[in-house]
């Protein structure tokens, strides 16, 4: 029997502990003569074997969520004009909106500002999601001019 307080022992380690009780169960159980007892026995340490893997997964999963969890705690955002989120250390380099809400959360770089014909623009090389960060000049003028239901005709 373990002398460690069961509040400092984590939930693996008592499971552990559980599977090599019933372990030895088995072992003592093998020296008798009572079939009854050793199938109780063995459908009971494949019992705790079973609920100590699955323990063992959900310990697995845990940590990546606590990674995870840290990781998010380390991202602003999003920004009030064009909806980017960043790591605080890297506010200049913005991170995918689309990838970052998505599910799962993906922390994807926007790549670099790109001149193109209807102004400078950012895409994302994961899904393309594209963010116009300033309109060119003449399109806004164009877009800034009201000229009315037949302002095609003059």
């Amino acid at each position: 029997m373990s002398i460690i307080p069961q509040a400092a022992l984590t939930t693996v380690q008592i499971v552990s502990g559980l599977a090599a009780s019933a372990k030895n169960a088995v072992d003592l159980a093998k020296g008798t003569s009572n079939n009854e007892l050793k199938g109780a026995l063995s459908e009971l340490y494949d019992s705790v074997l079973g609920v100590k893997a699955r323990v063992l997964e959900l310990d697995e999963e845990n940590r990546g969520l606590k990674t995870r969890l840290a990781q998010r705690e380390e991202i602003e955002g999003p920004d009030a004009k064009f909806g980017y989120f960043h790591f605080k250390s890297k506010p200049h380099e913005p991170l995918c909106p689309k990838c970052f809400q998505s599910v799962p959360s993906k922390a994807v770089n926007m790549g670099p500002r790109d001149q193109r014909a209807g102004g400078i623009m950012r895409f994302c090389p994961v899904c393309n999601f594209t963010v116009t960060e300033e309109v060119r000049q003449q399109e806004q003028r164009e877009q800034s001019i009201y000229h009315g239901p037949d302002g095609w005709m003059r």
